[in-house]
C-alpha cells in the first residue's frame, strides 16, 4: 500500500499506488511537498503529467503541492472495467492517505469537472475548496451537443450501459496514432485565443506530453471515460456544499460557455470567472490567479 516516487525538485516526483482492491494507481507530485495541497483531476484525454504552467517551479515558488493521479486506464493506472464517476472518490482518499494528505482543494480541467464535484461532494471534510477550468455540468440538464457527434451516440449517451463507449471508439481511435500531434490539431480548430497559447513551445510540449502518455492504453480508456460523461454522474451536484470557483473563456469552442454558466448555475457557492475573449486552455496564463483563490480555501472548512 505504501507508494513508491522518484524524487525531483519541481517535478513529476512520479510514483505507483497498489489499491486495495489490486489495482494499481500511478500518480505524479509537483511543487513543494509541504506546500498546500491540490489534487489535479485531468482532462479527457490526459494524464497524471497535466499541469497548468510552463514553469513547473511555479508551484513551488507559490507554496502548492500539486498531486495528479492517472484515472482508471489513462496513463499507467490500470483498468476499472464497469467504474462510475462516484468511485474516484475511493481511490483518492487511497492515494492521499498513503501521502499523508488530511484537507485538500480540488481542481479540474474539462472533462475532470465530474470528478473533481464527485470528491467534494462525497468528502466532505477534506475537500476544502474546488476549481473547474472550463468544465460542463452533468447531462441532467439539456446539452447543446456538438455537430459532430453522430446522432446515434447522441441517442445512447443516457442509457446505463456499454452502448455509448462502443460507439465513441471509433470516432476517438484516430487520436490515438500519433497523439504527439493533438496540440497542433486542436491548434487548427480552436479560437485564436487558444492558437496563440498553444502556440508557445512550452505550452504545447506540456499538452503533447500529458496526451501521449494519457492514450497509451489506446481509445478505449477515453471512450469509456467520455460514456460516463454523457451519463447522469451518480451524486448531484446541488449538493455540493464547498465553494466552488468556475474559470472559463467566453470564446470556448472546446466546451462552449453556455455550459459552463449552465453548471455554475447549479452550484450552491460558486464564483465565476468570465474570461471575455479566452479559450479552453485559459489556466497558463491565469494560473498564479487559480492556484491562489484555491489556497486560500484550504483549511477552511466548508459551511
Amino acid at each position: 500500500m505504501h507508494p513508491g516516487s522518484t524524487d525531483l525538485t519541481d517535478g513529476p516526483r512520479e510514483g505507483r499506488l497498489q489499491l486495495r482492491d489490486g489495482r494499481t494507481m500511478a500518480y505524479a507530485e509537483w511543487g513543494d511537498p509541504d506546500g498546500r495541497p491540490v489534487l489535479g483531476c485531468h482532462g479527457s484525454p490526459s494524464s497524471r503529467l497535466e499541469r497548468h504552467v510552463e514553469d513547473p517551479a511555479a508551484y513551488r515558488r507559490w507554496g502548492v503541492r500539486f498531486v495528479v493521479p492517472d484515472r482508471p486506464g489513462f496513463g499507467a493506472s490500470d483498468p476499472q472495467p464497469g467504474r462510475r464517476v462516484t468511485d474516484w472518490p475511493g481511490d483518492v482518499v487511497q492515494l492521499l492517505d498513503a501521502l499523508g494528505i488530511d484537507r485538500f482543494a480540488a481542481l479540474s480541467l474539462s472533462g475532470g469537472a465530474a470528478y473533481a464535484l464527485a470528491c467534494a461532494h462525497a468528502l466532505p471534510d477534506r475537500v476544502d475548496a474546488v476549481g473547474i477550468l472550463g468544465g460542463a455540468p452533468p447531462p441532467d440538464v439539456p446539452w447543446p451537443w456538438p455537430g459532430w457527434l453522430p446522432t446515434s451516440v447522441r441517442a445512447a449517451a443516457h442509457r446505463p450501459s456499454p452502448a455509448t463507449a462502443a460507439l465513441l471508439r471509433p470516432v476517438f481511435a484516430p487520436l490515438t496514432v500519433r497523439p504527439q500531434l493533438l496540440p497542433r490539431y486542436l491548434q487548427l480548430r480552436l479560437n485564436p485565443a487558444d492558437r496563440r497559447v498553444i502556440g508557445r513551445p512550452a505550452v504545447r510540449r506540456v499538452l503533447a506530453r500529458t496526451f501521449t502518455e494519457g492514450l497509451r492504453q489506446g481509445a478505449g480508456v477515453l471512450a469509456e471515460d467520455r460514456a460516463l460523461l454523457f451519463r447522469p454522474w451518480g451524486f448531484p451536484v446541488g449538493e455540493v456544499r464547498q465553494h466552488v470557483h468556475l474559470w472559463h473563456g467566453t470564446q470556448d469552442w472546446q466546451v462552449p460557455v453556455a455550459l459552463g454558466r449552465v453548471l455554475a448555475g447549479m452550484l450552491p457557492s460558486v464564483t465565476a470567472h468570465w474570461h471575455a475573449g479566452e479559450g479552453h486552455f485559459l489556466v497558463f496564463d491565469h494560473a498564479r490567479d487559480v492556484y491562489g483563490a484555491l489556497a486560500r480555501g484550504v483549511g477552511s472548512r466548508p459551511a
